[in-house]
């Protein structure tokens, strides 16, 4: 199902130089799209410990359930293990008693507070280690945000400044996000990401998304949760998609891994960012007898074309598409039109009891009252956790380039069960994911029963 596999790919029409100026703000801000999640575990393989530090597995016959982090409390100082001591001023951004991390999301733009969440959760687990947690190494964390203004000039100006004022970006979102990816190279300064979303951005030495993904990786978990929950509609499935690069790209690629795997596609159609009359896409999902409808683009181009199949009277037996839905402003735009969505995640369910999750929920409460918890926040807290994780392994001597090589060698990262299995390190699509949908307005999972299914990656040759 997904294409980078699975799970979090954020594409955008940016991969086409100068393709916003052609666009309104709000087409332009809607081509940002989730995708899969991304671990290194391949052939139903789902275990290992995280290179920075102990994490847990996915839930698969003979693996552990994330959910028993549930029972098992955070006790002060294990995130940062026991190391003692400090060297000081080691490098930028670090002093004997601080390490000041940065992160930059899309605040302002076309949608403002697009990725306000990302910045929230980043703000938040600081907040949270540093009362609770004690220190890295003797260091506190310190926070300095950015705008990137859903700009790639706004990631680039901003990156640049962090360069100076930072040891290490930590959490960041932005939709642009190749506008800052020389400057990071540049300056060699350490990129966790809640998610790179333009290939530009997962090329740069120094950037990490903890939600990795590749565009011709995809598990086969996603195609084959869909065949088993609804067996009687494989045989007729179409792909609908926003007309640009990456989401094309995405599809594409989606749509190779799906048919590998048994699913039969009648119908498969882009859609440009400029059109508003979605009835005659509906009219041929109809004439095609299509049973299930993909689809990939933003969530209000989804709630579009939702609302254009309702005016048709045309039902599918399954609608799917990617984590951006999974929030309540998507229910809330979308009311009764969008009530019985699938959507495919690699992180916990926020509806699901899950320990890290409480955490995350507990102190975005506290940072942002009234904010609700978001994909996008989940991975930004999980970043700041990874980066926690790592400095404690490097140690006392902590340089940006040692952070780096630590970095690289984590393969397994779940955050405490937060997410599923990510290979942060080598940049490879998660091969684990879960089905959620939308009934009554509430969210509920659907397959599998718990945990998360894993497959195997395949390689779909579509911009690898």
């Amino acid at each position: 199902m997904r294409g980078r596999n699975a799970l979090i790919a954020l594409t955008i029409c940016a991969l086409v130089a100068g393709c916003g100026s052609r666009l309104t703000d709000e087409q332009r801000a809607a081509l940002v799209v989730p995708q899969g999640g991304s671990a290194g575990v391949q052939d139903g393989a789902a275990t290992g410990e995280d290179a920075a530090a102990s994490e847990g597995t996915a839930e698969q016959p003979g693996a552990a359930n994330p959910q028993e982090a549930d029972k098992k409390p955070v006790p002060p100082g294990s995130i940062a293990g026991g190391c003692q001591g400090t060297g000081g001023a080691t490098d930028k951004g670090v002093t004997a008693g601080e390490i000041t991390i940065a992160n930059i999301s899309d605040i302002s733009g076309p949608v403002p507070g697009i990725f306000q969440s990302a910045q929230q959760a980043t703000k938040a687990f600081v907040e949270y280690f540093n009362a609770t947690q004690g220190s890295v190494c003797g260091r506190k964390l310190k926070l300095v945000s950015f705008d990137s203004r859903t700009d790639s000039g706004g990631d680039q100006q901003a990156t640049s400044q962090a360069c100076e004022q930072a040891f290490a970006l930590v959490g960041s979102m932005s939709a642009f996000d190749q506008g800052g990816g020389p400057a990071a190279t540049g300056c060699g300064i350490p990129d966790l990401r809640a998610s790179t979303v333009t290939a530009q951005r997962q090329r740069t030495p120094v950037s990490f998304g903890v939600a990795s993904n590749v565009v011709n990786l995809v598990s086969s978990a996603g195609p084959d949760l869909v065949k088993s929950s609804f067996p009687g509609a494989v045989g007729a499935a179409a792909y609908l998609y926003l007309n640009a690069d990456a989401s094309a790209q995405n599809a594409r690629s989606m749509q190779k891994a799906a048919e590998a795997r048994g699913i039969k596609f009648v119908y498969s159609q882009a859609i440009d960012i400029t059109d508003v009359n979605y009835a005659p896409y509906v009219a041929k999902l109809k004439e095609t007898g299509t049973k299930i409808v993909y689809w990939i683009g933003s969530a209000q181009y989804a709630v579009r074309l939702q609302q254009a199949m309702r005016q048709q009277g045309y039902t599918p037996e399954a609608f799917i598409t990617d984590p951006s839905a999974y929030d309540p402003a998507y229910v809330k735009q979308g009311g009764a039109a969008v009530d019985g969505t699938v959507v495919y995640t690699n992180g916990a369910l926020f509806e699901e009891s899950n320990a890290q999750m409480a955490l995350y929920k507990q102190w975005l409460g506290r940072v942002a009252p009234g904010a609700a918890p978001s994909y996008f926040g989940m991975f930004a807290w999980a970043a700041a956790r990874l980066f926690v994780t790592t400095a404690a392994k490097v140690g006392p001597q902590l340089t940006r380039k040692a952070m780096l090589d630590a970095v690289r060698g984590v393969h397994d990262f779940t955050a405490e069960g937060l997410v599923a299995p990510q290979d942060v390190g080598g940049k490879r699509t998660s091969a684990c994911m879960t089905l959620v949908k939308l009934k009554g307005g509430a969210w509920s999972r659907l397959a599998p029963a718990s945990g998360y299914s894993c497959g195997s990656l395949i390689d779909t040759g579509v911009g690898g």
